[in-house]
């Protein structure tokens, strides 16, 4: 038997194919846009009542996050802090407005 007969013996007719790249053209691009309208619009974060619950919520612009929640008013306080942090460190590129 030939070495090649036994290479697709073994890998059952699969050749290798070369390693994937980490990102795409097209994720890259998507990532820059996302970067560069966050730093753009300004950004805050709300807590607000609603029938005796208290959720807390992202807004940049015209566009809002859905609500989370139900909280306390003090969890909803804490993790609007919370929020707040990570915007200022990581920005909005990976919150999802509606």
């Amino acid at each position: 038997m030939s070495t090649m007969q036994q290479e697709l013996d073994t890998n059952n007719g699969l050749y290798a194919v070369a390693p994937t790249q980490h990102y795409s053209k097209i994720v890259k691009f998507t990532k820059d846009v996302a970067d560069e309208a966050s730093d753009d619009t300004p950004t805050s974060v709300e807590i607000f009542c609603d029938s005796g619950h208290w959720y807390c919520r992202v807004c940049r612009g015209d566009a809002k996050t859905r609500p989370m929640g139900p909280y306390t008013k003090q969890q909803a306080e804490r993790i609007q802090e919370a929020r707040r942090l990570l915007i200022a460190e990581r920005g909005t590129a990976r919150i999802m407005f509606e």
